[in-house]
């Protein structure tokens, strides 16, 4: 998938203890005799970058909470990204926005993967020649995927399914918990709970995760497509939405946002922002409130810490 040679260097900013982070710094270069740059410490924006001018690596790994925040770095401007021949990200989806700041900087579009712990290593993957932008890919060869309808029976094109995944490198269980694990295999295949949709030229598209559908207003959303269409804003560096309980039990839709360099977070963006989710998407798929933070709480693999902030608003 990677084409990766003994010629390579690999650069993974997601460390080895990060499932992706060990396939991208340990196995898939040990496979082929490339060679690995590992980047003591925290990966700030500066380090990461200079680290590239330094060592020249030929292949970057990262996460779209890392592209956001170099696209965003005044590092940038200056940065020397002419060794990279080809850039990935996994872990979450890639806005447009991101995506589209990085390639004019560094000239390379951003390849897109989906893996798991339970399944080690990326099981779909767009390739540098072939590629649609906000899909996680084509099936990597070697695994299986299949997505569920709710009556059980397997989804075709244009039809969400819950996804399921077979391959030789899926987990045999959970440490200590065989409720998880009976509960995640099922006859062979690692049910992922991620609600996807497939296209007529099987590529992927990520829909949300089966259990986080909310009703709101009395009607269904998913947290997840909020939180996309708050990305695309130019005025949002990084966005994240989550459904909590009122003390009624209804449930509402609360955003956390970081704006970009120049943008005045308060009332008037607040306003901007919440007619923009009702324009692109519908009239009650918008954050009731938005609270603006200086950063988002990553956790140790580099994702957005989503428990951390439910944490802070009970």
């Amino acid at each position: 998938m990677l084409k990766l040679t003994e010629e390579d260097i690999c650069f993974s900013v997601p460390k080895i203890f990060f499932a992706y982070g060990f396939g991208n710094s340990v196995t898939f270069p040990f496979a082929a005799g490339a060679a690995t740059v590992l980047l003591e410490g925290r990966p700030e924006p500066g380090r990461v970058l200079e680290a590239i001018a330094r060592h020249r690596p030929t292949v970057f790994f990262g996460l779209p909470t890392l592209y956001t925040a170099l696209t965003a770095a005044p590092e940038m401007a200056r940065a020397d990204l002419s060794s990279l021949r080809l850039c990935v990200s996994a872990a979450e989806i890639l806005s447009e926005d991101v995506a589209g700041a990085w390639r004019a900087r560094s000239g390379l579009e951003i390849v897109e993967g989906l893996g798991s712990t339970e399944m080690l290593h990326i099981y779909l993957s767009n390739r540098p020649e072939a590629w649609r932008r906000g899909s996680a890919g084509r099936v990597v060869p070697g695994y299986a995927v299949r997505l569920v309808r709710p009556d059980g029976g397997e989804a075709g094109p244009g039809e969400e399914g819950v996804m399921q995944v077979a391959g030789l490198s899926a987990l045999s269980g959970y440490w200590n918990r065989p409720d998880k694990t009976t509960e995640t295999l099922r006859d062979g295949w690692v049910d992922t709970g991620d609600r996807f949709e497939m296209d007529a030229d099987r590529f992927y598209y990520f829909k949300g995760r089966a259990d986080d559908l909310v009703k709101i207003s009395g009607q269904w959303v998913w947290p997840m497509e909020v939180e996309l269409a708050l990305n695309e804003h130019p005025a949002v560096q990084e966005a994240c939405v989550l459904a909590l309980p009122l003390a009624d039990g209804r449930m509402t839709l609360r955003a956390w946002v970081v704006a970009r360099p120049g943008q005045a977070p308060g009332a008037m963006l607040e306003k901007v922002l919440k007619e923009h989710a009702k324009a692109v998407l519908l009239p009650h798929k918008y954050p009731r409130s938005i609270v603006f933070l200086d950063t988002l709480p990553k956790t140790g693999t580099g994702k957005i810490d989503r428990q951390a902030l439910r944490r802070d608003s009970a």
